[in-house]
């Protein structure tokens, strides 16, 4: 009996060793973690400076009534394009082409008086004092026709260029040209427009903004994959002493009118030479005191963090410079929760460029 209860002991001690060992095996049996990796691109960029920048009109002009009357006619849509030369505006003619066509009979009036006087002169039968008035009167009398005529030309506003109008602050039927209704519309040109920006001194001295020759630069809306290069057309004379920043303008044609005064854009401006760089996504890029890493899975399928150089950002890709080679394996998901030094299995990147 003693035998019996010995041998059902070791039995119940042999248990937990068994399912030790068969644990072991599980383990044991399980792949490594599965991460995706790419290889990086090979490109030769330039870098850039980018900074935000706004549209503003070439030329912008402030309609004015400059004769007082009733507004009779306006001749354009509220916030259309118009062309150079077109009637905005008119201001009750009639009144000032009366006016005019009274100055035009007085002078006329002025000048035969004017010719009579001088014949009297000549044969001795008035004054020289009668002909000086003569002359005067004459011309008093042309510059009060020339001032009609002038103010005749002031109850038509046409446009002085094209561009784009604002919506008018009057409505036909309203006396114009008081000093609280002179103020008509306003009209900007965008064909061309104006691309304004401003840099910080470091940046301007580092793509070297003040050495002679022109230069160009890159504007694009924020969802333009292509944008434009444009001139740079002008640099201020200083720099803010309050910002520090210094106020720069491109040109754009604007042909298709697609840019509006307001509107936000990104302009890159190139510092410097082309360079051969590597491109790696920006998401496989951590940060931390260190400085930039990556992942990468080594020749053994081992994980290892890389310290690398940055530079500038090109989409999604972010160039390295230093840190990596062309055949390297970087990891671009599946790598979180994996430390360096775990053996992985690897899965070519979706959508890799």
């Amino acid at each position: 009996m003693k035998l019996k209860n010995n041998a059902i002991l070791v039995l119940v001690a042999m248990l937990p060793l068994a399912g030790c060992h068969d644990r072991g095996e599980t383990a044991a049996a399980q792949p490594p973690p599965t991460v995706a990796v790419m290889r990086p691109v090979p490109r030769q960029v330039t870098e850039q400076v980018e900074v935000p920048g706004s549209v503003a009109p070439s030329a912008t002009v402030t309609l004015v009534a400059r004769v007082t009357g009733v507004l009779t006619s306006i001749g354009f849509v509220d916030g259309s394009r118009v062309k150079k030369g077109q009637l905005l505006f008119q201001i009750e003619p009639d009144v000032y082409r009366a006016q005019l066509a009274y100055d035009q009979a007085t002078l006329d009036n002025a000048d035969q008086e004017l010719t009579r006087q001088k014949e009297l002169t000549g044969d001795n039968a008035t004054s020289q004092s009668t002909l000086q008035k003569a002359q005067a009167t004459r011309d008093q009398s042309t510059a009060k026709r020339d001032m009609s005529r002038i103010n005749l030309g002031y109850t038509e506003i046409r446009a002085p260029f094209a561009g784009r109008i604002g919506a008018r602050t009057v409505d036909v039927g309203n006396i114009v040209g008081t000093s609280d209704s002179s103020k008509l519309a306003t009209l900007d040109r965008i064909q061309p427009a104006y691309v304004e920006f401003t840099l910080n001194e470091r940046d301007a001295n580092r793509i070297g903004l003040f050495k002679p020759g022109k230069r160009t630069v890159h504007v694009s809306l924020p969802d333009d994959k292509t944008g434009d290069d444009i001139p740079l057309d002008f640099v201020d004379t200083h720099v803010d002493s309050a910002s520090g920043a210094l106020k720069l303008r491109a040109t754009v044609s604007n042909e298709d009118a697609h840019l509006i005064p307001g509107m936000s854009v990104t302009v890159q401006i190139p510092a410097g030479a082309p360079q051969d760089v590597l491109l790696v996504p920006e998401t496989s890029i951590t940060r931390d005191q260190a400085g930039a890493s990556v992942m990468v899975v080594d020749a053994n399928n081992t994980l290892e963090k890389r310290l690398i150089e940055t530079a500038g950002l090109y989409g999604p890709l972010r160039a390295v410079t230093s840190g990596l080679a062309p055949s390297d394996q970087v990891v671009t998901g599946g790598a979180l929760s994996v430390a360096p030094g775990r053996k992985v299995q690897t899965a070519s990147a979706q959508g890799q460029p």
